[in-house]
């Protein structure tokens, strides 16, 4: 039976790739109905062959039509106000803003879906996601002690405003950043907080031991943003608790579904092979300078398994559960 499905926010960037997804993954044959603010209003868009016009959305919609799931591909604002009126109709929703990951669901599909309960499920973090990818069977089979990531992030995952500042050198005509990304990093992400760390770096902490399910991993990240337009690059040190070797990271890497193992010099993972990639590409991967500690490089196009893509993965599993 075709369930009616909202998209919220399909006009972004994130928005566009859903739609490009769920024709991939053949999830076209549903009832869509997508929504933007009121200056998009009347976009068309598609969904494989077949057109959709934008609607502004506003309450007096779910006074009239009723959704069996909607994907809120939007900032926590937006979340804030449409979310609990989603519920209370009775829609599935699946949120890809921050605002509720602490106290509902939080699913890597690959990972915890059958975690993925009740009328509320969260899409993670972009840079978490690549990273619990590249790591959850490691720490299946032999246990993750710490966690150091270094991440390298593409401006697209500061939404399509931060895009058009890619190219702008003077301060006056930033739209998004503070500084010019421009020939430029940026190592903060989000606001700084009473002991240093960013809002970003925070989310990565967090995240990783709820969807990995282990509270005392200790964990350190350094976010950085940096001047490309797609595709997150992390540099992951972690250490296991059972003693394992070199061979056994390898293997364990090159069973883990969703991993993509580039490790031969000079081909390793970067942006370049990664964009519209399905799967996270995970190289360099060497023994670090203690025992049963190792380091990894990880590339996700930050677009897909960062957000839509597992956005879609996640409505995928609700779908095919009776």
């Amino acid at each position: 039976m075709k369930k009616n499905i909202a998209i919220v926010g399909a006009t972004g960037i994130v928005g566009r790739t859903v739609l490009k997804i769920l024709k991939e993954r053949k999830l076209d044959k549903n009832n869509f109905y997508l929504f933007a603010t009121k200056k998009n209003e009347g976009t068309i868009l598609h969904i494989g062959r077949k057109k959709y016009k934008v609607r502004t959305l506003e309450e007096d919609v779910l006074k009239n039509e009723k959704f069996d799931y909607a994907l809120f591909c939007t900032r926590e604002e937006v979340s804030k106000c449409f979310v609990p009126k989603f519920l209370e109709q009775g829609t599935r929703v699946i949120d890809f803003s921050s605002l509720y990951r602490s106290k509902f669901p939080l699913i890597v599909p690959e990972i915890n879906g059958d975690d993925a309960k009740g009328s509320l499920i969260c899409n993670p973090n972009c840079s978490t996601a690549a990273a619990v990818m590249a790591l959850y069977e490691i720490h299946k089979r032999l246990g993750l002690k710490e966690i150091v990531y270094s991440t390298c992030q593409a401006v697209s995952g500061a939404g399509k405003v931060a895009i058009d500042d890619m190219k702008t050198k003077k301060r006056s005509k930033l739209k998004s950043f503070k500084y010019p990304i421009c020939d430029n990093v940026i190592p903060q992400i989000g606001s700084i907080d009473e002991k240093g760390s960013s809002t970003e770096e925070n989310k990565m902490l967090f995240e990783t031991r709820k969807i990995l399910n282990d509270k005392d991993i200790k964990i350190c990240a350094t976010c950085v943003r940096i001047p490309i337009k797609v595709c997150h690059s992390i540099s992951i040190h972690f250490k296991t608790r059972k003693d394992t070797g070199l061979e056994e990271i390898k293997k364990i890497l090159l069973e883990t579904k969703g991993v993509k193992v580039v490790d031969n010099a000079p081909d390793f993972p970067m942006p370049y092979f990664t964009k519209g990639q399905d799967d996270v590409l995970v190289g360099r991967i060497r023994e670090s300078y203690d025992k049963n500690s190792f380091d990894i490089f990880v590339c996700s196009d930050n677009l897909r398994k960062g957000a839509a893509q597992n956005g879609v993965q996640i409505l995928e599993l609700l779908l095919s559960r009776k």
